[in-house]
């Protein structure tokens, strides 16, 4: 299913009950163009939102460096 931002502003109450009573998730848009989606509780992923990239991601140098030696002291 999906609504706009406009509908979910009028009828929030029903539309949550709605996922809750379905089991189906909503897609919210803004603009023609998807930006949240309400799903019911127990769907919720079980992946945290921060550290998801923790096995996949890799440093390859020096994140605050900009490759040039600097003297800090004079």
């Amino acid at each position: 299913m999906e609504i706009t931002v406009t509908q979910l502003k009028a009828k929030c109450l029903g539309i949550v009950e709605k996922v809750q009573r379905e089991k189906r998730r909503v897609v919210i848009s803004r603009h023609g163009r998807p930006a949240a989606v309400l799903i019911p509780a127990d769907q919720e992923t079980s992946a945290p939102l921060f550290g998801r990239a923790a096995d996949s991601t890799k440093i390859l140098g020096d994140l605050m460096g900009t490759g040039e030696e600097w003297d800090a002291g004079r």
